[in-house]
């Protein structure tokens, strides 16, 4: 990345990098490092998440990774490596770079680790293509990273470098991103937590103090795809409820329309509109109770259509995510966030490629399927 840092983004990255290599050497004092759950709490109550929950969280992004076929992974901000654990000897190179390698040091330092599986210490601003160990990526991982980044600008400085790295037809992976959509909520539920017996002018004391002392980065998951031209997919993340299921969503970017630095012929900045799928049923058309929807809806989706649901976690009514990902025959691939509405989502039955189309496949099945499927049943336009 070939801009020079302001002050306040280098404080910040240098703040993160203390704070990281404390947790992490004092995990292993503890023994406890290995574990890879050092560092990791409920954003709503204060305390470490449990670990079932920490797990669950990983196999599913490893799954949602493995959904991609890669072979060649460049993973920004390793961590304790719960992901380089699990998919660094699955894949034929995997090169795992943090600000710290505290978090990581066992696999450093063993002898017998995967040829194909390398470490480096350095910041997601100093990466180029003189950095990486072998041929560019396929797949680049930045998963629960970018909401420590100090910034929009280091952000979108940060993307662009990584979207030049990639190999042709490569994607880019933003995990555990923090949705800017859905963050008034999460905060006002941190408030009320703190306080459950506040009136409402106390809770928006609250909630405004929360907001002045909130370090992380949140944002709308679309901005930063359609601020450097790239074809953008929102999924949401399907899992039992809490934090990381409430206000956490995984993006994939591929570059679309765009010269290097963003830009098109002209200079002018190239602009990629991610609308998302195009639900061809709502859950509230579907029938008069929840039961009779599901039914619907899984009809509907078993003939290719797309359904628009309500977010069952958000909403007194509807699917959860993980519930609805047994809908579809996607899975949790096939579960997208809405772009319309932050508390709804959108149901495909096939995986979406980043471009926001189906997969050729995809096509090829619902060109077979152009039928009425399910009561009040409309056909895509």
């Amino acid at each position: 990345m070939n801009r020079t840092l302001t002050s306040a983004q280098v404080d910040r990255v240098d703040a993160w990098t203390t704070v990281y290599e404390e947790i992490y050497t004092d995990g292993h004092a503890r023994g406890t490092a290995a574990d890879g759950l050092e560092g990791w709490v409920d954003a709503l109550s204060g305390r470490p998440l449990p670990a079932e929950v920490m797990w669950e969280w990983r196999d599913a992004t490893v799954d949602r990774l493995r959904g991609l076929s890669p072979e060649r992974v460049l993973d920004v901000g390793t961590g304790t490596g719960m992901i380089t654990r699990v998919l660094g000897p699955e894949v034929r190179s995997y090169h795992a770079v943090d600000l710290t390698l505290a978090g990581v040091r066992d696999l450093v330092d063993d002898p017998d680790r995967p040829a194909g599986l390398t470490f480096d210490r350095c910041a997601a601003h100093e990466l180029n293509p003189q950095s990486l160990p072998g041929d560019r990526p396929d797949l680049i991982v930045l998963n629960s990273v970018v909401h420590y980044f100090p910034d929009r600008d280091y952000l979108d400085a940060v993307l662009t470098s990584l979207l030049d790295l990639l190999a042709p037809g490569g994607v880019l992976f933003l995990g555990d991103l923090r949705d800017a959509r859905r963050d008034p909520r999460r905060l006002r539920e941190r408030a009320r937590r703190s306080e459950p017996w506040a009136d409402p002018h106390r809770l928006g004391e609250l909630v405004a103090d929360l907001a002045r002392r909130d370090r992380e980065l949140a944002l709308d998951p679309w901005e930063p795809g359609e601020s450097l031209g790239a074809e953008t997919t929102v999924l949401a993340r399907c899992l039992q409820d809490s934090d990381l299921a409430r206000y956490r969503v995984d993006v994939l970017l591929r570059p679309g329309g765009r010269a290097s630095g963003g830009q098109v012929a002209g200079g002018r900045k190239a602009e990629v509109r991610n609308a998302g799928p195009q639900a061809t049923h709502r859950w509230e058309d579907l029938g008069d109770d929840e039961r009779r929807r599901e039914v619907e809806a899984r009809a509907v989706l078993s003939a290719d259509g797309v359904v628009d649901v309500p977010d069952g976690l958000m909403c007194p009514f509807g699917p959860s995510a993980l519930q609805a990902a047994e809908w579809t025959p996607a899975g949790s691939a096939g579960v997208h966030m809405s772009r319309q509405s932050p508390d709804r989502l959108i149901l495909t039955a096939q995986p979406l490629t980043p471009t926001g189309r189906r997969s050729q496949a995809g096509q090829r099945d619902q060109a077979g399927n152009r039928a009425q499927t399910a009561h009040g049943a409309v056909e895509p336009q």
